[in-house]
């Protein structure tokens, strides 16, 4: 009759253990979703060009919400920015949030832009937020820096006919007249 009484008391202890073990595996899959949801929704309100929608899902200590705006604002029009999409390759638990790793494309007005970039959530309010500083644009990116574009013309050097006469050089396109004029 004991060690009826013991193994299951054993049985209950061993339900419970897994029972709590099970619930701290889905709440930690759920939040890890919920982390991934807020990056994925933050790059679409790049796209939509909603900066304010994006200051209200980042924790920023050293940047009003206007210099927010205007900062985003400024870099990812200036660049023309469009078609973001990411890839996120890995997901790594922390003490209060998740650091999220992610492979970046992105088409700007200087072309295609791919890179690999890490942003880290962390929880406040019940919520996850993004722990926002400007290597979240570029990872390079100081919270100092501009980021600009600028165009250098190609030289596309002389093109010559075969008496080695000049057909079209750089910046100038010749054109084969006759240069005696009649009247």
């Amino acid at each position: 009759m004991k060690n009826k009484k013991l193994i299951i008391i054993i049985l209950i202890i061993l339900l419970a253990i897994i029972s709590t073990i099970t619930i701290i595996f889905f709440q930690n899959k759920q939040n890890e979703e919920q982390a991934k949801k807020l990056l994925t929704d933050f790059v679409n309100l790049i796209q939509e060009k909603n900066y304010e929608a994006m200051y209200e899902k980042v924790s920023i200590t050293d940047m009003s919400k206007e210099e927010f705006i205007a900062r985003n604002k400024n870099i990812y029009e200036g660049i023309e920015c469009n078609n973001i999409k990411i890839e996120i390759t890995d997901v790594e638990k922390q003490e209060n949030g998740y650091k999220i790793l992610y492979n970046e494309t992105m088409f700007t007005a200087g072309g295609e832009i791919q890179f690999d970039n890490e942003v880290t959530t962390q929880k406040s309010d019940k919520e996850y937020k993004l722990k926002w500083s400007s290597n979240f644009i570029f990872p390079q990116l100081a919270d100092n820096q501009k980021v600009r574009i600028s165009t250098i013309k190609a030289k596309r050097g002389e093109i010559l006919d075969r008496n080695n006469q000049k057909l079209a050089s750089n910046g100038t396109i010749l054109s084969c007249r006759n240069s005696s004029s009649e009247s």
